[in-house]
């Protein structure tokens, strides 16, 4: 069956499944029922309501023994714990079916998933390996189905959990992105927590090393947090352009260190795509037509500057083996 540009085959089809664990007793199942209320010839995206698929589910996950449960949190993107599987066993088995099936993914609504299986989805659904020339169309087209994917106001855990998922997502493309330049010696992300307040990204340098810290949509004060007077990169798929118009707003963002801030150069909102803008161009309009120079940063080079630029700039610097030569007063 095809849904705009996405085959999903019927499962008489996925002979090579029927060995995985758990197949005849959920994933067999939860497959052919979602598979049938595919409609292919809708025009909402998003449109098997796992609000009516949970009962299902739960249906499903009755008939497993304690021993099958524990097998199938171990089937998704890594493992889930017992707590944690409790607080929502629903959702969580979703997002394992998901994980193995992400061409399913899109096509429910009102459930969030969890970042890394929506960009496996978005792999999917645009038939594209993310890399740092695509990964601001694969944030537009995430994005694009979160605006479809609810059709009831969430519930207070499920705004935060959308939240999280918002970060996660850019997080997530920005290290896809940057893939082949992340060694772990000299580029790395950061995961000790103790640490990761400067930010998520690190690049060796003299005299300070260069951070890099990632916001999904709005920058304000969570952005500000990351900086302690060292050197830091902004990056972001930002949509309000008037965090980046204001003359104290951005000399806040110097103040604490940073020098540059990287905004989507593509439309990531609904507005800006009905109006073929983008953040960027937003912000360089305001400037052009107030007759205001774009501002600098410490180094006199350009402090605001498109996010498809990002990847260049940091093999720029990393171009430079020497670590006792590579510094950031250029940058």
């Amino acid at each position: 069956m095809k849904i705009l540009n996405l085959e999903i085959n019927s499962i008489d089809s996925l002979v090579n499944k029927s060995q995985s664990p758990l197949w005849k007793e959920f994933f067999s199942p939860i497959y052919e029922n979602l598979y049938r209320l595919i409609n292919p010839n809708s025009s909402q995206y998003p449109h098997i309501d796992f609000d009516n698929f949970k009962s299902l589910i739960s249906n499903i996950l009755n008939t497993l023994t304690e021993d099958d449960i524990k097998t199938l949190r171990s089937l998704g993107n890594g493992v889930i714990s017992k707590a944690e599987w409790d607080k929502s066993p629903e959702n969580k088995a979703m997002m394992v079916f998901c994980w193995n099936f992400p061409e399913f993914a899109n096509l429910l609504c009102n459930v969030h998933l969890l970042s890394l299986i929506s960009i496996k989805a978005t792999e999917a659904c645009l038939n594209i390996k993310i890399d740092a020339q695509n990964f601001i169309n694969a944030k537009q087209f995430i994005d694009k189905i979160n605006r479809q994917k609810w059709t009831r106001p969430q519930t207070n855990n499920e705004q935060q959990s959308g939240v999280s998922n918002l970060g996660g997502v850019s997080e997530s493309l920005l290290e896809m992105a940057m893939e082949k330049l992340i060694d772990g010696t000299n580029f790395f992300k950061t995961h000790n927590q103790k640490i990761q307040s400067y930010g998520d990204f690190v690049l060796m340098c003299l005299p300070n090393n260069l951070w890099l810290s990632v916001k999904s949509n709005f920058a304000r004060e969570r952005l500000l947090a990351s900086g302690y007077t060292t050197d830091i990169l902004g990056v972001g798929f930002f949509t309000s352009k008037d965090e980046f118009t204001s003359q104290s707003k951005i000399r806040n963002f110097q103040r604490v260190g940073f020098l540059a801030m990287y905004l989507p150069d593509i439309p990531v909102s609904e507005d800006q795509v009905d109006n073929d803008t983008n953040t960027f161009m937003q912000v360089q309009d305001f400037y052009d037509q107030n007759n205001i120079s774009l501002p600098l940063n410490i180094n006199g080079t350009l402090f605001l500057r498109p996010l498809s630029q990002l990847h260049k700039d940091i093999s720029k610097i990393l171009a430079i083996s020497d670590i006792s030569n590579r510094t950031t007063l250029g940058f």
